[in-house]
């Protein structure tokens, strides 16, 4: 088994190139606090720092690890399930040839592992060599703080193999409902010249129990706060804080799990509302509706990206407003761009990668479709137009499922911070929210678009035919 492993690997390298993106950014990003973590506890072991000195070098770089890991694990996701979709025909050959569903599950959980592997060399040396400009960021970020002490890197091979490790698990944890799906792929498919998609599907068992756990979570950060409350202590605040900030991440990873259920009336829906009968408009509509289950892997990065920016600046912003109705000086300041670099960077970082790497890997799809369009009658200009209406309908609906995720942040914000008897203000970050959108939108746009420009140089029936071939 393990030569078919190899050989379905060495037949599948190109249909996992458009993400590998993704799993270099994430590891990377997992070494960076992974290796401050581990500076921050020797630095502590040797006495350099007492319990309190050492939080924002320990416990602040937890905290990062599991941002990181909510924003990670769908994104993940979303780039393995392109990948089963891309190979839905030689998956299905294996269960032909005689193997099982373990057999066949266990073939493309393998192909993750050692994809991931690879990654982890370059990310690793990304990771590295980003570890000192983090550190110095957060010096600058912590400057007003009198009780920051800084300290020296402890360079060690165990922080950076335990990212490599954490970063595998992240990947299998992502992975797994789509190597199920790959496991029940008929056998029947192996003799079709196209790959067409399943039929969309309920979340399934798993995918009800992600939700499930999720709604604990969200519940159980109310029920702590008359807890916290309760024990009422100087980090109090802090801690009410933190949980609102884990809002942000826990809803973005609930839409993310609900989101074939939830993004495809809801796109449906708004773009019905666009007065307009322009056919490129029509046809871009009908395709991004279409297929549903392509759509939610194209939304679940743009949405992060813009949930996290907007969220994690608009509740610090409010915070800042809080603090000064209720009668105490707020020493942040809300234009500090290394705390926020510092605070969002890491999981910002691998949205932003995971939304170009899913895109670019669409780019095959969107090929074929154009090039349906072309021997339809479209005309170039509209092949043009297309894409770019695609990527605009897949921003917006990115941004509305956004606003799932920042709306419970403020609202969980507003009721932590009144129950403990300050005066709630909220601060919206308009500033911020039309230059992420501006932003995802220009990188959604290009990923969508640019990827097709050298198809259409090509005659539509030689992009057909090519494409049937691979």
């Amino acid at each position: 088994m393990l030569r078919v492993h190899l050989a379905e690997l060495r037949d599948s390298w190109t249909a996992w190139l458009g993400v590998t993106i993704t799993f270099v950014m994430v590891n990377a990003m997992l070494v960076i606090p992974s290796v401050i973590g581990y500076s921050g506890y020797q630095a502590t072991r040797r006495g350099q720092l007492d319990f309190q000195q050492s939080a924002p070098y320990t416990i602040v770089q937890a905290l990062m690890i599991a941002f990181i890991c909510f924003v990670a694990i769908p994104v993940i996701g979303s780039a393995t399930g392109l990948v089963v979709d891309s190979r839905r025909g030689s998956l299905a050959r294996l269960g032909l040839a005689g193997a099982t569903p373990q057999q066949v599950r266990g073939t493309l959980g393998s192909q993750l592992v050692a994809v991931v592997l690879a990654c982890a060399a370059v990310g690793d040396l990304v990771g590295l060599a980003l570890v000192r400009p983090y550190l110095n960021l957060c010096y600058y970020a912590q400057r007003h703080e009198s009780s920051w002490v800084p300290i020296e890197i402890s360079w060690s091979l165990g922080p950076v193999l335990a990212a490599n490790l954490l970063c595998v698990v992240v990947a299998l944890l992502g992975g797994r409902r789509h190597a199920g799906r790959a496991s029940q792929i008929p056998p029947v498919e192996a003799l079709r010249q196209a790959s067409a998609p399943l039929p969309r599907q309920s979340l399934g068992r798993g995918g009800w129990a992600k939700a499930v756990f999720l709604l604990l979570l969200i519940v159980g950060s109310y029920a702590a706060v008359p807890a916290l409350l309760a024990h009422r202590n100087k980090e109090t605040i802090s801690n009410l804080l933190i949980l609102g900030a884990f809002q942000i991440f826990f809803w973005g990873a609930l839409l993310s799990v609900v989101g074939p259920l939830i993004a495809p009336p809801l796109t449906r829906f708004w773009t019905g509302l666009v007065p307009t009968t322009s056919p490129s408009w029509m046809l871009a509509r009908a395709t991004v509706t279409a297929r549903p289950e392509r759509m939610q892997r194209s939304l679940t990065p743009a949405m992060f990206c813009v949930g996290l920016a907007v969220g994690e600046v608009g509740i610090g912003d409010s915070m800042i407003a809080t603090f000064n109705a209720s009668g105490f000086e707020a020493q942040l300041t809300t234009g500090d761009l290394a705390s926020f670099v510092q605070l969002l960077g890491p999981s910002l970082a691998i949205a932003f990668a995971g939304g170009i790497g899913t895109l670019i890997m669409m780019s095959r799809q969107r090929d074929a479709e154009l090039a349906l369009a072309g021997i339809a009658g479209a005309t170039p200009r509209q092949r043009v137009w297309i894409p770019t209406l695609e990527a605009v309908i897949i921003t917006v609906s990115a941004v509305l499922l956004a606003s799932g995720m920042v709306i419970p942040a403020y609202v969980f914000q507003a009721y932590a911070l009144s129950a403990a008897g300050m005066t709630w203000a909220m601060a919206f970050p308009w500033l911020t929210t039309f230059a992420t959108v501006g932003v995802s939108a220009l990188v959604t746009v290009g990923s969508t678009v640019l990827p097709t420009l050298r198809a259409r140089l090509l005659p539509e029936n030689r992009v057909i035919a090519r494409l049937v071939a691979e």
